[in-house]
Protein backbone atom coordinates (compact mmCIF):
# COMPACT_ATOMS: atom_id res chain seq x y z
CA UNK A 1 0.00 0.00 0.00
CA UNK A 2 1.20 3.68 -0.64
CA UNK A 3 0.96 6.52 0.89
CA UNK A 4 1.59 10.05 -0.86
CA UNK A 5 2.12 12.95 1.54
CA UNK A 6 0.92 16.02 -0.10
CA UNK A 7 -1.28 19.38 0.44
CA UNK A 8 -4.68 18.34 0.27
CA UNK A 9 -5.93 21.53 -1.49
CA UNK A 10 -3.67 20.68 -4.55
CA UNK A 11 -4.78 18.61 -7.75
CA UNK A 12 -1.58 17.40 -8.43
CA UNK A 13 -0.36 14.59 -6.32
CA UNK A 14 3.13 15.41 -5.50
CA UNK A 15 5.37 14.80 -2.71
CA UNK A 16 6.90 11.69 -1.58
CA UNK A 17 5.56 8.13 -1.64
CA UNK A 18 6.08 5.54 1.59
CA UNK A 19 4.55 1.99 2.07
CA UNK A 20 2.90 1.56 4.96
CA UNK A 21 2.07 -2.23 6.73
CA UNK A 22 -1.28 -2.77 8.25
CA UNK A 23 -3.10 -5.53 8.98
CA UNK A 24 -5.80 -7.24 7.79
CA UNK A 25 -8.44 -5.95 9.78
CA UNK A 26 -7.61 -2.59 9.52
CA UNK A 27 -7.13 -2.62 5.56
CA UNK A 28 -11.09 -4.33 5.77
CA UNK A 29 -11.87 -1.50 8.00
CA UNK A 30 -10.58 1.58 5.46
CA UNK A 31 -11.91 -0.53 2.35
CA UNK A 32 -15.83 -0.35 4.21
CA UNK A 33 -14.74 3.04 4.75
CA UNK A 34 -14.13 3.70 1.03
CA UNK A 35 -16.83 1.89 -0.10
CA UNK A 36 -19.20 4.18 1.92
CA UNK A 37 -18.41 6.47 -0.19
CA UNK A 38 -16.53 8.94 1.52
CA UNK A 39 -12.91 8.35 -0.59
CA UNK A 40 -11.95 7.53 -3.83
CA UNK A 41 -8.80 5.23 -2.83
CA UNK A 42 -6.76 3.94 0.32
CA UNK A 43 -4.49 6.77 -0.18
CA UNK A 44 -6.49 9.50 0.07
CA UNK A 45 -8.40 8.24 3.14
CA UNK A 46 -4.84 7.88 4.84
CA UNK A 47 -3.74 11.06 3.73
CA UNK A 48 -6.95 13.18 5.09
CA UNK A 49 -6.18 10.57 8.27
CA UNK A 50 -2.84 11.83 8.82
CA UNK A 51 -3.64 15.53 8.30
CA UNK A 52 -6.33 15.23 10.73
CA UNK A 53 -4.47 13.65 13.36
CA UNK A 54 -1.49 15.71 12.81
CA UNK A 55 -4.30 19.12 12.91
CA UNK A 56 -6.06 17.43 16.24
CA UNK A 57 -2.25 17.13 17.64
CA UNK A 58 -1.01 20.52 17.31
CA UNK A 59 -4.30 22.56 18.12
CA UNK A 60 -4.25 19.81 21.58
CA UNK A 61 -0.60 21.16 22.24
CA UNK A 62 -1.57 24.44 21.64
CA UNK A 63 -4.81 24.47 23.49
CA UNK A 64 -7.26 24.86 21.35
CA UNK A 65 -9.23 21.63 20.83
CA UNK A 66 -12.43 21.39 22.75
CA UNK A 67 -12.06 17.74 21.64
CA UNK A 68 -11.35 14.92 24.41
CA UNK A 69 -9.80 10.98 22.72
CA UNK A 70 -10.39 8.46 24.93
CA UNK A 71 -9.26 5.14 24.28
CA UNK A 72 -12.42 2.53 24.58
CA UNK A 73 -11.85 -1.37 24.26
CA UNK A 74 -12.50 -3.23 21.06
CA UNK A 75 -15.61 -5.09 23.35
CA UNK A 76 -17.38 -1.62 23.77
CA UNK A 77 -16.88 -0.44 20.48
CA UNK A 78 -18.28 -3.93 18.81
CA UNK A 79 -21.20 -3.11 21.18
CA UNK A 80 -21.62 0.11 20.10
CA UNK A 81 -21.39 -1.02 16.51
CA UNK A 82 -24.29 -3.53 17.29
CA UNK A 83 -26.03 -1.28 18.91
CA UNK A 84 -25.67 1.26 15.58
CA UNK A 85 -26.57 -1.48 13.31
CA UNK A 86 -30.11 -2.28 15.31
CA UNK A 87 -30.53 1.39 14.97
CA UNK A 88 -30.27 2.62 18.37
CA UNK A 89 -27.36 5.34 17.03
CA UNK A 90 -26.79 6.64 14.10
CA UNK A 91 -22.90 6.35 14.64
CA UNK A 92 -20.02 6.00 17.26
CA UNK A 93 -19.88 9.33 18.25
CA UNK A 94 -23.42 10.18 18.35
CA UNK A 95 -23.32 6.69 20.70
CA UNK A 96 -20.25 8.10 22.73
CA UNK A 97 -22.24 11.41 23.27
CA UNK A 98 -25.09 10.14 24.32
CA UNK A 99 -23.50 7.34 26.71
CA UNK A 100 -21.45 10.20 28.09
CA UNK A 101 -24.63 12.22 28.29
CA UNK A 102 -26.37 9.93 30.41
CA UNK A 103 -24.12 8.99 32.80
CA UNK A 104 -23.12 12.48 33.26
CA UNK A 105 -27.02 13.31 34.04
CA UNK A 106 -27.15 10.16 36.69
CA UNK A 107 -24.09 11.48 38.22
CA UNK A 108 -25.14 13.68 40.48
CA UNK A 109 -22.32 16.33 42.27
CA UNK A 110 -23.81 14.79 45.78
CA UNK A 111 -22.96 11.24 44.54
CA UNK A 112 -19.57 12.85 43.50
CA UNK A 113 -18.72 13.93 46.78
CA UNK A 114 -19.82 10.79 48.64
CA UNK A 115 -17.50 8.51 46.49
CA UNK A 116 -14.42 10.99 47.17
CA UNK A 117 -15.62 10.85 50.95
CA UNK A 118 -15.29 7.02 50.67
CA UNK A 119 -12.02 7.35 49.06
CA UNK A 120 -10.76 9.52 51.44
CA UNK A 121 -11.67 6.99 54.42
CA UNK A 122 -10.68 3.84 52.27
CA UNK A 123 -6.97 5.60 51.89
CA UNK A 124 -7.21 7.02 55.89
CA UNK A 125 -7.72 3.32 56.84
CA UNK A 126 -4.79 1.95 54.43
CA UNK A 127 -2.66 4.63 55.61
CA UNK A 128 -3.06 3.53 59.44
CA UNK A 129 -2.79 -0.29 58.57
CA UNK A 130 0.16 0.88 56.79
CA UNK A 131 1.49 2.59 59.99
CA UNK A 132 0.47 -0.25 62.51
CA UNK A 133 2.43 -2.93 60.15
CA UNK A 134 5.17 -0.08 60.16
CA UNK A 135 5.16 -0.73 63.98
CA UNK A 136 4.52 -4.24 64.31
CA UNK A 137 7.58 -5.19 62.50
CA UNK A 138 9.97 -2.40 63.96
CA UNK A 139 8.99 -3.98 67.41
CA UNK A 140 9.11 -7.72 65.92
CA UNK A 141 12.88 -6.62 65.07
CA UNK A 142 13.77 -5.13 68.66
CA UNK A 143 12.73 -8.68 70.02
Amino acid sequence: MTFVRHNCGTMGLKGERITIRLHEKDLRWIDSFILEGGFASRSELLRVAAKELIDRRVALAQGQSGETYVPVSDDHINAIDYLISKGRFKSREAALFEIVRDYLEEMSWEKVEKQEEKFREIKYKMAEADMLKKEVEKNYLKH
